[in-house]
C-alpha cells in the first residue's frame, strides 16, 4: 500500500512532466505574429571610418537595433507578460515578405541609409557632398521568385516592356499595366552592357500588381569628397542613418558631440536631412538604457512611444530628445 508521501511525490513528478510536455507542445504551435525585442547597440567610432578623419574624443555615439523573430505559442504568451516586448502581426511587421525576404530587404535598406548618411554628414560639416538621382531604377535585392537567376543586384532598369523608366517612381504604375502571367521584358544595363531579359510575372501576397520578386532603389550618383567606410556588423534596416551622419560629421570636423556621455539615437535619414519615423522604438529605449546611455535621440514621430516606454519601465536617468532633422539633432547634442 502506497504511503501518503509516495503519492505526493508521484503527483509532483507527473505535474512536472505534464508541464514540460505542455511547454514543448506550445513551442511547436505557430502563431501569425512576430516579436519585436530589445537588441544591441554599436559604437559608431568602431563602425564608421572617414578617410583622414579625426578620432573620437571622450564619450560615445551609438546606433541601436532591435530583434525580430516569429512568435510560437510559448513565446507569444511570454511576450504578453513582458513589457519590453512587442507583438505585431506578420503582415503589419513585414508586409508580404517572408522572414528571409524581410532580412534581404533590410540589408538593402542599410546600404541606402549609409550612402545617404555620407552625403548628409559631410554636407553638415561643410563639404560639397551631393547625390544626383538619375533615370531608371536599380535592383537592390532579388527575392525568391521568377527574377531569381535572371536579374542581379546592381542591374539598372531603364525600360519595362514598351515603357521607358525615366524615374524610379514610374516602376509601380508601369507594372500595374500588365497582368499576372504576362512575360515582360526588362531592359537593363549591367556592367556597361544593355540586356533584354524576359520574365514571367506572378502574384505576391499583399500586392495587387504583377511582380517578379525584386526590391528596387533609385539610381543615384553620390559625390563624396571624404571617402567613408561603414561596417554595419550584420545589422540591417535604415534606422541607423541619422547616427551614421552625426558620426561622419564628428570625424570630419573633429568636434566631440558626445562630450563624455553615451549618446544613442535612431532615425532614418533623407537627403535633405529630415529624420524619418522608425519601428520598434519602445524596444530601442530598453536597449539603450541597458547599454548605459544617458541620451536617446529619436524621430519626432516616435517621441510619444519612446517617452511612454521610458515611463513604463521607470528609466529616470535617460533623457529623450525628439528630432525632426539632422540640424535639430546637432543642436540638442550641443546643449
Amino acid at each position: 500500500m502506497e504511503s501518503q508521501a509516495t503519492r505526493w511525490w508521484k503527483t509532483v513528478v507527473w505535474t512536472v512532466v505534464a508541464g514540460i510536455m505542455l511547454l514543448v507542445v506550445l513551442w511547436f504551435i505557430p502563431t501569425p505574429d512576430v516579436v519585436i525585442a530589445p537588441g544591441v547597440t554599436g559604437n559608431l567610432a568602431d563602425m564608421v571610418h572617414v578617410q583622414n578623419g579625426h578620432t573620437s574624443g571622450r564619450g560615445r555615439l551609438m546606433m541601436v537595433a532591435v530583434s525580430i523573430f516569429p512568435a510560437n505559442a510559448l513565446v507569444y504568451l511570454y511576450a504578453r507578460l513582458d513589457p519590453a516586448l512587442q507583438l505585431l502581426s506578420r503582415q503589419e511587421a513585414m508586409g508580404a515578405l517572408t522572414m528571409r525576404q524581410y532580412e534581404q530587404y533590410n540589408v538593402a535598406q542599410m546600404r541606402m541609409s549609409q550612402d545617404t548618411a555620407e552625403v548628409v554628414g559631410e554636407r553638415l560639416a561643410g563639404l560639397p557632398a551631393r547625390s544626383v538621382i538619375k533615370r531608371g531604377a536599380v535592383v537592390s535585392t532579388v527575392l525568391h521568385g521568377p527574377a531569381r537567376g535572371k536579374l542581379r543586384p546592381g542591374d539598372w532598369i531603364v525600360r519595362i516592356g514598351p515603357y521607358p523608366v525615366t524615374h524610379f517612381a514610374q516602376v509601380w504604375p508601369i507594372m500595374a499595366r500588365f497582368h499576372v502571367g504576362d512575360i515582360v521584358t526588362f531592359r537593363v544595363i549591367r556592367g556597361g552592357r544593355t540586356m533584354e531579359i524576359p520574365i514571367r510575372t506572378v502574384h505576391m501576397v499583399g500586392d495587387p500588381r504583377p511582380a517578379v520578386g525584386i526590391i528596387l532603389q533609385p539610381k543615384v550618383r553620390y559625390d563624396i569628397p571624404a571617402k567613408v567606410r561603414i561596417a554595419s556588423q550584420g545589422i540591417g534596416g535604415p534606422s541607423a542613418g541619422m547616427m551614421f551622419a552625426l558620426e561622419i560629421y564628428e570625424q570630419v570636423t573633429g568636434r566631440n558631440l558626445a562630450r563624455g556621455r553615451k549618446v544613442a539615437g535612431t532615425g532614418e535619414i533623407f537627403p535633405n536631412g529630415t529624420v524619418g519615423v522608425i519601428g520598434g522604438v519602445g524596444q530601442k529605449v530598453v536597449t539603450v538604457e541597458r547599454a548605459g546611455a544617458s541620451i536617446f535621440l529619436c524621430p519626432t514621430a516616435n517621441y510619444a512611444q519612446a517617452l511612454a516606454m521610458k515611463r513604463r519601465m521607470g528609466y529616470h536617468h535617460l533623457t529623450i530628445y525628439p528630432v525632426a532633422n539632422i540640424h535639430q539633432a546637432l543642436a540638442d547634442l550641443s546643449k
